[in-house]
């Protein structure tokens, strides 16, 4: 397997060309990590650029490479990596109690992903979301999360944009980490800064279809403040 070949094709036209190569390999005994962790990549990329009816068939698929791989070497951190990168996109499917049931597995493996990579800035981004999660619930529903928490965790919006913002100085073009930023400083009660990134935002060409709902966020976003 030229794994050189295979990672070119990521975040080209040429990522359905790849999938299918491991995705052979796969059905042809080649259970690895490194081909597991590729697989579990290459379907968050097309859940990306696919409507959003047919997301959630891709991001779990990806999961359950991406576990496989956890299974096979827990200490393999693409294979971590993946697996949180992919749990978070299946809980934001949710609604918030079963989100807020899934958030004790997505944070372990944030977790072990960041010690092992904490500058990674999809991490970071991963990070920042769950603390702004936190810091939006509600009485009730931080009522409902103590079923699921001995201690139900607290974040505030300062602490999610710090991360927010540690990622932006990594990548600056990644709009759906500029609409988050904006959010938050919504939620900071800042619509001057809030209004700055998402005119950043707005200047960016959304490339896939999950940019393009980004962009669609940030206008609605734009219009009420």
């Amino acid at each position: 397997m030229n794994f050189t070949e295979i990672d070119s094709c990521f975040g080209s036209d040429k990522r359905d060309i790849g999938y299918e190569k491991l995705k052979s390999a796969y059905e042809k005994g080649d259970h690895s990590p490194e081909v597991l962790w590729r697989l579990a990549q290459f379907c968050h990329e097309k859940s990306t650029i696919s409507p959003k009816a047919k997301r959630i068939a891709y991001i779990n698929e990806g999961i359950k490479y991406a576990e496989e791989g956890m299974k096979t070497d827990p200490t393999h951190f693409k294979s971590v990596k993946w697996c949180a990168v992919l749990t978070g996109q299946s809980a934001e499917t949710l609604p918030t109690k079963q989100k807020i049931e899934m958030g004790n597995k997505f944070k372990s493996l944030l977790d072990k992903a960041i010690t092992m990579q904490p500058n990674d800035y999809v991490l970071l981004h991963l990070r920042a979301r769950y603390k702004f999660t936190v810091a939006s619930l509600t009485w009730l529903e931080r009522k409902f999360a103590s079923t699921f928490y001995a201690t139900v965790p607290t974040h505030t919006f300062e602490e999610a944009l710090e991360d927010f913002l540690a990622c932006y100085k990594i990548e600056p073009k990644w709009i759906e980490n500029l609409y988050y930023i904006a959010k938050t400083y919504v939620g900071l009660k800042d619509k001057e800064n809030a209004r700055k990134y998402l005119k950043i935002a707005l200047e960016i060409q959304p490339q896939t279809d999950v940019e393009i709902d980004y962009i669609a966020d940030c206008k609605a976003l734009s219009h009420k403040l």
